[in-house]
């Protein structure tokens, strides 16, 4: 049978019939066609002049308009469109709006613009997702948004600056944490590190920075629950109410030059190339072909009708924008999305359209109903045979593929599983049973909602929700569930969502990686981070390093701000060398040449000129690296500024030269004092002799003469002449005791001490029984306690014993019973104080600073006996020992004395000067 083709029908002539029934067939068809719309239509007229403004320069972003104007689809629909070529001098909306141009190309931006008033009406959205991005160079590290803290970004603020902002507010970062800046587009910024980062489109400027050697890193919106169209095309409520039908015409050949152009790439990529400009700017056939790639991602031509649009979607971008605060919450949409009416010239063409179908398959029927039943039973014949045998292939095929998907999920290294909306479980993996521990028998009677940790399940709930509620297909986060044994495991799940034909929400499925480890060592490595950056910041240390043979040095940030240099620089290692002061250079560049030529480490201290002139002393290490066959590849090491330390030193040295100084100066002058305390003690023990000497044989002389007279003339005197005798020979006493007493200190001052244990209780004992023995008719209470062992001279110890027990006992005379106590204590500050106290006349503390001076009293000789020299003698002996001795009393109420020990040995009167 051979086969008449229309266009729009076609017609089954059978070889066998007649001209008259070929003649009715031919008049039948010829009506029917004259009904289709491409005979129907007018002579063309004369095309309408309308302009596309271009978001920026030409490049394959924009191909589907090239390719609508390079194969006629804008001709074909009575429109001659002149494309023109953006830029930052061209604002879309702005361009649109003044009338510049009838139609543009903005992004999600635009709800904004509506919102706040502007008459912009949305045609079609070409990216379904946008490909802005947040780029920088992988070496700085900046992962995440928070990263972005500090750092200065360049944002375009009508191109993509709004979603990217509402991405940093949805991470909880206030934008102006960030120092944000206006858009160069010049990609040397990011290169140079005149910027740590700037927005760019995901599908071209990551290339070019490739391109010229360089890793980028990429932060996108989606990821961070911020999914908004790119792309839209746009125009006027005025242009759409005026030209409703050049409106739709522009539309409907834009998609056919988008269509046009996923098919032909290669082509619209030559086109593009020719382009005025493009070459210029580095793109090359290659690159624009890569760009097409690229975009296929955010585009979804394979997925999605291009162009498509959905007014929900614009709700919820909406709503997340007044949920950050970045438009007013009592927005509206109405008129933001374009809705072409139907032509009713087109309604009544396809209407009689059918109608000659109609009849024309009644006619048919009449004509070929003999025919046409035996031809179908043999052509229903033969296609249930061919339905049996596909239905048996497919259940083969269904089978085979049942079987390898259970492969797949048994072999999987990472977790899958599939719930239902409200987290009912319906199946999983071996593997994620043992990333949570339940097997699925535990499962199946468990919400695998409450398996994510309390700490994460508002967060995940929420990207759940917005994700059945339709602002995106799928979400990937980082979360922890909760295992059976009540441990945590962190995992990163991509969560998907499946619908039905009906468009509603059947199924989610998870795929989980268990990244515990993973955690741990990021947690440990950014621990190690802050804490190396801390370090460095504190002792200003930096690291450098040298891939050889020929690659600039990587610096630190710390070297960086030691040389005065921004950060980031990359000097070549004869541009490093040259920040040495010239007397230094020498010495650093043999250094680093024999690490590099013999595999040497070198740590030098020299001084730096830096870029802003300073002299900067630093401390210059160098090791060497070589490969696993020992040939050495890398030259590394650290930069520490060292000034202070320097200065410090040069500061030690004057000190020290000038300590010398005055330790010679002092020097000299004690030994002029040990000089002249040399001759003082050599007049001393002169004067002690002439004492010793010239005054005790005349007082001898006196006490003799007067025990002589006394006896010769008692009877004869009288009373009175004995009182005196008797005053005189007091008197010649006192006085030698008073000689015995200088004596005594003055030896005290001269003798060297001789330390050694020393048992005070013992001492004290012996003194008691000895006052026991002159007076045993007292009654004397002494409480002496065991353990008082001290190091000390025992000789000069047992004169402050004998002195302060002979004054407790003195003084105490008048008491009816007596009482004497000595022993030690701690103080606060951990010292021992030994201590002496009785319950005798005691004395008043108004007097108390004369009490160890030498003939000092406060008691009259009529009352207590004494010379004045005990306490004196006290005081030169404890001084001595290094330590300190005082008193407490109330007249009346006995007194305490005190004293302490020191470590001190002072072992002659020169050192007690």
């Amino acid at each position: 049978m051979r086969y008449l083709i229309r266009s729009s029908m076609f017609l089954l002539i059978p070889t066998g019939w007649s001209s008259a029934g070929i003649g009715a067939m031919a008049a039948v068809a010829l009506w029917a066609s004259c009904l289709d719309p491409a005979f129907a239509a007018a002579a063309a007229s004369q095309p309408e002049r309308v302009t596309l403004q271009l978001k920026w320069l030409h490049q394959f972003q924009f191909a589907g308009y090239y390719a609508a104007q390079a194969k006629g689809f804008y001709r074909d629909e009575g429109l001659e469109v002149t494309i023109r070529e953006g830029g930052a001098d061209k604002p879309p909306v702005a361009q649109v709006l003044s009338g510049e141009a009838q139609f543009s190309i903005g992004d999600s931006d635009l709800l904004i613009n509506r919102i706040n008033g502007q008459p912009v009406v949305a045609l079609a959205a070409i990216f379904q997702h946008s490909p802005y991005v947040i780029m920088s160079r992988q070496d700085r590290g900046l992962r995440t948004p928070a990263d972005l803290v500090g750092a200065t970004v360049m944002l375009s603020e009508d191109q993509g600056g709004i979603q990217l902002r509402a991405m940093l507010q949805r991470e909880g970062i206030d934008p102006k944490l960030v120092n944000i800046i206006p858009q160069s587009w010049n990609l040397d910024d990011l290169i140079n590190g005149k910027v740590d980062a700037m927005s760019a489109y995901a599908t071209a400027e990551p290339a070019l920075l490739s391109a010229r050697g360089v890793t980028p890193a990429t932060m996108r919106g989606v990821d961070y629950g911020v999914d908004f169209y790119g792309d839209i095309i746009f125009t006027t409520e005025a242009e759409v109410a005026k030209h409703p039908d050049r409106t739709a015409a522009f539309l409907r050949a834009t998609r056919k030059g988008w269509e046009y152009a996923f098919n032909h790439e290669e082509e619209l990529a030559d086109l593009i190339l020719g382009m005025g400009g493009v070459a210029q700017r580095g793109l090359t056939r290659e690159s624009l072909i890569g760009e097409a790639n690229a975009m296929r991602t955010f585009i979804l031509p394979e997925v999605v009708e291009i162009g498509h649009l959905n007014p929900a979607r614009f709700e919820s971008i909406a709503r997340t924008l007044a949920s950050l605060g970045l438009v007013r919450s009592d927005f509206s949409l109405d008129g933001l999305v374009f809705e072409p009416h139907p032509d009713p010239n087109s309604r009544l063409l396809h209407w009689m359209m059918g109608v000659g179908m109609a009849v024309f398959v009644l006619v048919a029927l009449v004509l070929f109903w003999n025919m046409q039943i035996r031809r179908r039973v043999r052509v229903r014949t033969a296609q249930l045979q061919a339905e049996v045998n596909h239905r048996t292939e497919v259940q083969q095929q269904l089978k085979s593929s049942q079987e390898m998907v259970q492969l797949m999920l048994g072999t999987a290294a990472t977790g899958i599983v599939m719930n239902t909306p409200d987290g009912r479980f319906l199946m999983a993996n071996p593997a994620y049973y043992a990333i949570i521990g339940y097997t699925e028998a535990e499962l199946r009677t468990t919400d695998t909602r409450e398996l994510t940790h309390p700490d994460d399940r508002v967060r995940y709930a929420a990207l759940r929700d917005r994700m059945l509620a339709g602002e995106f297909e799928s979400f990937s986060d980082e979360k922890r569930y909760v295992k059976k044994d009540g441990s945590a495991v962190w995992v990163r799940s991509t969560v998907s969502l499946v619908r039905s034909a009906a468009g509603e929400a059947t199924h989610i499925i998870s795929v989980t990686e268990d990244i515990t480890a993973r955690r741990a060592i990021q947690d440990q490595l950014r621990q190690s981070e802050v804490l190396l950056e801390i370090a460095g910041r504190t002792a200003r240390i930096g690291g450098w390093m040298l891939q050889l043979p020929a690659e600039p040095v990587v610096w630190s940030d710390e070297v960086c701000k030691i040389h005065d240099m921004p950060l980031g620089t990359r000097p070549t290692l004869q541009q490093a060398l040259e920040f040495y002061a010239p007397e230094w250079r020498e010495k650093i560049a043999d250094a680093v040449q024999s690490s590099i030529q013999g595999g040497r480490s070198f740590d030098e201290e020299l001084e730096i000129i830096t870029a802003s002139g300073r002299r900067v002393w630093v401390r210059a290490i160098g090791e060497v690296a070589r490969d696993e066959s020992g040939k050495l590849h890398r030259l590394h090491g650290s930069v520490q500024d060292i000034t202070e330390r320097k200065q410090a030193q040069e500061s030690i040295l004057r000190l020290n030269a000038e300590l010398e100084d005055r330790v010679r100066r002092r020097t000299a002058r004690l030994e002029a004092v040990n000089r002249q305390l040399e001759a003082v003690n050599r007049e001393l023990e002169t004067f002690s002799y002439s004492v010793s000497h010239d005054l005790r044989s005349p007082l001898n002389t006196i006490d003799g003469f007067s025990q002589l007279l006394d006896r010769a003339v008692r009877e004869k005197v009288g009373e009175k002449g004995l009182h005196y005798l008797s005053r005189i020979r007091a008197g010649t006493r006192q006085m030698g005791e008073l000689i015995e007493g200088l004596l005594s200190l003055a030896k005290l001052s001269r003798d060297p001490l001789h330390f050694g244990p020393v048992d005070l209780a013992a001492i004290a004992r012996q003194v008691a029984q000895e006052c026991r023995d002159r007076e045993p008719a007292r009654e004397v209470n002494v409480c002496i306690p065991d353990g008082l062992s001290v190091e000390g001279d025992p000789r000069l110890l047992s004169v402050v014993i004998y002195n302060l027990m002979g004054n407790a006992w003195k003084f105490t005379s008048k008491q009816v019973v007596a009482r004497i106590d000595i022993g030690c204590e701690t103080a606060v500050n951990g010292e021992t104080v030994y201590f002496v106290k009785d319950n005798g006349a005691g004395f008043d503390m108004a007097y108390a600073d004369k009490l160890f001076g030498t003939f000092q009293r406060l008691h009259s000789l009529a009352d207590f006996s004494g010379s004045g020299i005990g306490l004196a003698t006290v005081q030169r002996i404890i001084t001595r020992h290094g330590g300190r001795v005082w008193a407490h009393s109330r007249e009346g109420l006995g007194a305490c004395f005190y004293f302490t020990l020191g470590a001190v040995q002072v072992k002659s009167a020169l050192d007690t000067v």
